[in-house]
């Protein structure tokens, strides 16, 4: 999978590949960006491929490229953000050489549902299986304070602490949450993606959903990603 691409040179460029037995790839194509390439157009961003590398000295090298049937993400601006932010989760959580169980299969899964069906909700779907995949999925059952049970009504989060909290528990920085979001939240958390894939969910619950998910995982991975801060200020153009 394309995750990534950098200019090198005045001809060539440099790919990051998540691959599902290797882990995280560069390699570099030699002269793709010339007119003539026959590999620039099975090397587009966000597309499935079948990849021959051959070891060079700091960076393997492209020798054979074929794009694999699939869904393409399109010229769209709203799809291809979202696929940067999938793109981006996978890049972050990847290492190189060294494969993270799920994340190749998870990705391509996001990445085909992005191209087919309305795009937020495919991404947030995406945002939780990656947390819990990384054992950072938030506490959906209990307050994460107390360990009492979280009752059918709004309830504070908190990113630090993974969770949900009563309001005797929740400190002052903790963001406000619906009941719906959490129930949302719960159905993502069974993998019940079929029922998933059903739901009619408003801009508003899906705002904040994405709200959730979002805090959540910039919190654990420590940084702002990218991606995310190009969505936030598109979300907010008029």
């Amino acid at each position: 999978m394309v995750l990534r691409k950098l200019d090198y040179g005045e001809a060539d460029r440099i790919y990051t590949l998540l691959t599902r037995d290797h882990g995280k790839v560069g390699a570099l194509a030699r002269g793709v960006r010339r007119s003539t390439s026959r590999l620039s157009s099975a090397l587009e961003l966000f597309s499935q491929i079948d990849v021959e590398l051959a070891c060079g000295r700091s960076l393997d090298i492209v020798t054979q490229a074929v794009r694999l049937p699939g869904p393409r993400i399109g010229p769209d601006l709203e799809r291809t953000a979202y696929a940067a932010l999938v793109a981006e989760v996978a890049d972050r959580v990847s290492e190189d050489r060294h494969p993270a169980e799920g994340v190749f299969e998870l990705t391509v899964l996001a990445l085909a549902d992005l191209a087919q069906g309305p795009p937020r909700p495919a991404a947030a779907w995406f945002l939780l299986a990656a947390l819990d995949q990384l054992g950072y999925a938030p506490e959906l059952g209990e307050c994460i304070g107390c360990r009492t049970p979280l009752q059918d009504r709004p309830h504070l989060f908190s990113p630090a602490g993974g969770g949900f909290l009563c309001s005797t528990c929740a400190p002052q920085e903790a963001v406000r949450v619906d009941a719906a979001v959490i129930k949302v939240l719960r159905i993502m958390a069974r993998a019940d993606i079929d029922l998933y894939r059903r739901l009619k969910l408003e801009p508003d619950l899906l705002a904040d959903l994405e709200r959730v998910l979002e805090a959540q995982l910039e919190h654990h991975l420590d940084r702002q990603l990218r991606s995310l801060r190009f969505l936030r200020q598109m979300r907010f153009v008029p």
